[in-house]
């Protein structure tokens, strides 16, 4: 978040945040809100026609709850040539609201772009989040004289990841300076061969021509495209360069041949110069990595003994993993008690352990080790306390309601905004609300979201007063009607289907993935555009994917698919939906492999998928128990869920 700037510091802050606070809560209790209008100027400032906007506000008064928005637009469309004044008399009159963070940004890359140096540090204090961003800033500090700036651009240089084009101009001062030298660009271009960066890679080797840098920087390219070529190493490059060069060989040949880079690590590393221990643990640390996740098992006695040795608590996590997926009880048995204490303790590998023992007629145990993984409330202890025959703990903290609770003038803005159809505006208003309060302060806000029925809000509020207990809050009964009534057109529960909505979006109909995903189902827009297509519903657009209605109509259609494609098994089905058909049909052995439901999922070789699979069958759950008044036991798996053993002859 882009720094404020000099103008609010903490005592003259939170003094005009209370002075605005009880001014414009007075003015709206008294000024009726005409949304039509609002639209309209809103839409106009927006688009820069200034004549209705003017009319407009004439229309709406002075003391709008929401004209900071359309002063907003005013300041936006006059960048670069706003005078930063400008900008730091709005920040002081909308001290709650978080556009004055939003227009600052906009100037940092508008003054940026006009090399204004001065006016953008008048605009920011402190170097903004966004690496382009960042980059105009150290420029501005640079034209200011301030040399610390050069030592900035170095640590923003030292990426394996190509950097914007706004930072050039940073790098080539920082490079005229010597502050990135010839060094600077090979430790990146190591960096860059291991973020498998190899576009990058390229573009620094020109930089190390002609340089004592050149031979080494061409045998990186080779050890990228042939890490086995790694004896053909000259003699002539120079001891370091040696050592980083058969790192990085290493890391690359570990992923692409496992086997051979054990072998040569074992055999031949020390012989070839790979002396330094920080370096030979690194490189063995990668290969025992892969070695663990693709159980192979020509390095298993390596691997077990390289372990033993070197106790990394995610390798042996992977390790007692691999145990499970192979079904090997008395392995599991032996890995899971080798676990950091604190992961012995959770219910995953409570549950895991206590399976192994009950396979090793070890029955008592492993009662024991259940009734302990039920305490908890996940997805394993629900399973463990199905396994003993008991309900589930829910450890569900009441709440008072927010009667006495006085709404800030935001919370106004947030309704105002929701009502207009401005949610992602009105979403961040509330997360500034949550980040400029304490944690008591956000439960009341949480408690009056969920009165409100701002279900999505709710829930991130729940998230930021890390309320883990209070599940009225976590798991609301959003949109329930419609998941019901699409449900019912489908054949389908709908309180699965809210629970693909709550994992996918947390009950926000505005939500995007980097991907693309859209809305509270989390559609993919060709995915979205098929289903339609198919229940002749026309063609959606990322628009109207983001309408809770059609999102919920096509995700409940989807989600019943992908059942009938899998034969009513929601555990396929939920891992289809979201890793797709095809590797759910891969990832499913043939009949003499099949294996339990629990080890199936356990199997799941994507940790995503896995863990979805896991967290939406749990939350289905929590909503039966919450809100559905029935048992709350044995509502994970259903008995042929349970009981089928998973293989590709589930689907003939």
């Amino acid at each position: 978040m882009v720094s404020a700037g000099p103008c609010i510091r903490a005592v003259a802050y939170f003094r005009a945040v209370a002075l605005f606070s009880c001014c414009l809560f007075s003015s709206l209790v008294a000024a009726a809100t005409d949304s039509g209008a609002f639209r309209q100027a809103l839409d106009a400032a927006r688009n820069d026609d200034w004549n209705t906007l003017t009319r407009m506000e004439k229309q709406l008064g002075d003391d709008h709850p929401l004209q900071a928005y359309l002063d907003f637009h005013r300041l936006r469309a006059a960048l670069p040539d706003l005078a930063p004044d400008r900008i730091n008399d709005y920040a002081r009159r909308y001290p709650d609201s978080p556009l004055p963070n939003d227009i600052r940004q906009l100037a940092t890359v508008a003054y940026g772009k006009a090399k204004k140096w001065d006016a953008l540090l008048a605009v920011i204090s402190d170097a903004p989040s966004a690496t382009a961003r960042q980059c105009y800033y150290y420029q501005a500090k640079l034209a200011n004289g301030d040399d610390t700036a050069l030592q900035a651009a170095a640590q923003i240089w030292a990426s394996g990841q190509s950097r914007p084009n706004q930072c050039d101009p940073l790098f080539d001062q920082a490079q005229a300076r010597g502050v990135i030298d010839d060094a600077a660009i090979w430790e990146r271009q190591l960096l860059a061969f291991k973020a498998n960066s190899r576009g990058l890679i390229r573009y620094l080797a020109q930089k190390l021509e002609d340089t004592d840098y050149e031979t080494a920087s061409d045998w990186l390219e080779t050890l990228y495209r042939d890490p086995d070529k790694v004896d053909n190493l000259p003699t002539a490059i120079k001891p370091e360069q040696r050592q980083q060069l058969l790192a990085a060989a290493l890391h690359r040949w570990a992923y692409k041949d496992t086997v051979a880079a054990r072998q040569w690590f074992d055999e031949h590393s020390r012989r070839h110069g790979l002396r330094d221990e920080t370096i030979r643990a690194e490189a063995g640390r990668r290969i025992a990595w892969y070695s663990t996740i693709r159980g192979i098992e020509e390095n298993r006695q390596w691997l077990d003994t390289w372990l033993v040795a070197n106790p990394d608590g995610e390798l042996l996590d992977q390790r007692a993993r691999r145990t499970i997926i192979e079904q090997d009880w008395s392995s599991a048995e032996q890995w899971t008690s080798r676990l950091p204490e604190n992961e012995q303790q959770d219910s995953r590998w409570l549950y895991w352990r206590a399976r192994a023992l009950e396979e090793l007629d070890q029955s008592d145990r492993a009662r024991a080790l259940y009734q302990q993984a039920a305490r908890q409330r996940n997805f394993f202890a629900f399973m463990a306390a199905d396994r003993l025959g008991e309900p589930y703990h829910f450890s569900n903290a009441r709440v008072a309601s927010s009667d006495d609770f006085t709404p800030p003038p935001a919370i106004t803005r947030v309704k105002l905004l929701r009502e207009l159809g401005e949610d992602h505006a009105a979403r961040q208003e509330w997360l500034w609300l949550m980040w400029h309060n304490d944690d008591a302060k956000v439960r009341q806000l949480a408690q009056h979201a969920l009165e409100q029925q701002w279900y999505d809000l709710a829930v991130q509020a729940s998230i930021q007063a890390k309320a883990w207990d209070v599940l009225a809050w976590r798991f609301p009964p959003a949109f329930q009607n419609d998941f019901e009534r699409m449900a019912a057109a489908h054949d389908l529960d709908p309180w699965l289907a809210m629970a693909v909505a709550r994992r996918e979006s947390a009950f926000n109909p505005q939500a995007r993935s980097p991907v693309g995903a859209m809305g509270l189902m989390q559609l993919m827009p060709a995915t979205a555009r098929k289903v339609a297509k198919d229940a002749n519903l026309g063609r959606p657009t990322n628009q109207t994917l983001q309408n809770p209605d059609l999102n919920i109509q096509l995700g409940s259609r989807y989600l019943a698919e992908l059942l009938d494609e899998f034969k009513g098994n929601r555990v396929l089905a939920l891992a289809a939906y979201n890793a797709g058909p095809h590797r759910v049909n891969n990832w499913l052995g043939e009949e003499d492999d099949a294996v339990p439901a629990d080890v199936w999922i356990e199997s799941i070789p994507f940790r995503e998928t896995r863990d979805y699979v896991q967290a939406v069958l749990t939350y289905r759950a929590l909503f039966v128990g919450l809100h559905d008044n029935q048992a709350r036991t044995s509502q994970l798996l259903t008995e042929k869920e349970s009981q089928v053993l998973y293989s590709v002859s589930m689907l003939d």
